[in-house]
């Protein structure tokens, strides 16, 4: 990490002192070569932003204990795993303006055992239930100036689909950020963001993102409240280690074959809120082709169900989790492409 960082700032400032002494083409060349160096080590300390990933997640067997409008029902064993595939591809840029494409399949299974029922009206019983979901969404990012200050505009347009297709939900975000701090080392920045999507608990939240390198030690320390926390060591220029902690939300479609009296539809929407803590080790196996295992602590803090898009406060069963260890493993592409430059 630290022989790549020292080859952008070279760059940057050579390519600032020679810019009116090289041809335009020149010039075009070098600036492109600085971004795809930008965005390839971004991409080193985000993994959700490199441009195809598939992760598959397993997670150890807990105690849940779910109620109905405030009842209690039962409590029991819950297992969960998950495949996920993503794509982030960039279609366009021009200048200042980037527009990306998004594609995103997730396949979840949900095992409850051992069950004790507290309604012998209503009996749950032991079971596997399993939830594909598709998502979509086209993200446009402008960097531009206001009062003299960079500011950069995301606008992100998506959906949520059962594979049926029967089943949707249209999300819309948009952010602004401000950069407050940027030096060699360290970069602070915040913003605002706005939500329009019917699972969202708040329409609109504050965000600050902080960036430093401890040079003494070759660490990467990158803080994004409110979602994650994390610090990546490079062991050697194929290996690193990340301590993380980051919060993630789910919303999944399902539905049952035929009416249950204990519950008002038949069809559901799941939403859940989950913290992970752990550390996770990458390869990197050839120059864009990096695989990945994780292994930590999963506390789904936030598990709710109701009916089909209503409101979250809506919910009518609550289930209650408790911590259960995690592994992942994944296998993800740095960016490759950049897009058509029209």
């Amino acid at each position: 990490m630290r022989k790549s960082s020292l080859t952008i700032l070279l760059v940057l400032f050579c390519f600032g002192i020679r810019a009116q002494e090289l041809p335009v083409a020149e010039q075009e060349r070098l600036a492109d070569s600085i971004r795809k160096t930008a965005a390839e080590q971004a991409a080193l300390l985000y993994p959700r932003i490199r441009q195809f990933s598939i992760t598959h997640e397993e997670n150890g067997v807990g105690k849940i204990r779910s109620k109905v409008n405030g009842n209690d029902v039962f409590e029991g064993n819950f297992r969960s795993s998950r495949t996920r595939i993503n794509m982030n591809m960039p279609v366009l840029q021009r200048r200042n303006n980037t527009l990306v494409a998004s594609l995103g399949v997730i396949h979840q299974f949900y095992e409850l055992s051992d069950i004790t029922n507290f309604d012998s009206n209503n009996p749950v019983y032991d079971h596997s239930t399993y939830m594909p979901m598709l998502s979509t969404a086209i993200t446009y990012i402008r960097t531009d100036s206001l009062f003299g200050k960079p500011v950069t505009i995301t606008a992100s347009a998506g959906s949520i689909f059962n594979p049926s297709m029967s089943r949707s939900q249209f999300t819309f975000t948009g952010i602004v950020t401000v950069p407050f701090i940027r030096t060699e080392n360290t970069r602070l920045s915040g913003g605002a963001a706005i939500l329009l999507d019917p699972a969202s608990p708040v329409p609109f939240f504050l965000m600050i993102n902080y960036y430093h390198k401890f040079r003494k030690w070759d660490m990467d320390l990158t803080v994004d409240l409110p979602s994650r926390i994390a610090l990546r060591k490079e062991i050697t220029p194929k290996t690193s280690l990340t301590f993380f902690n980051e919060l993630a939300g789910n919303n999944s479609f399902f539905e049952f074959d035929k009416a249950v009296s204990l519950l008002p539809t038949d069809k559901l929407t799941l939403s859940s809120l989950e913290i992970k803590s752990g550390l996770m080790a990458e390869y990197r196996l050839t120059k864009k082709v990096i695989i990945s295992v994780s292994g930590g602590v999963n506390n789904m803090v936030n598990s709710r169900i109701r009916e089909n898009n209503s409101k979250p406060k809506d919910y009518f069963i609550d289930n209650k989790h408790k911590p259960v260890p995690f592994v992942q493993v994944g296998l993800s592409i740095l960016p490759f492409w950049k897009g058509l430059d029209l």
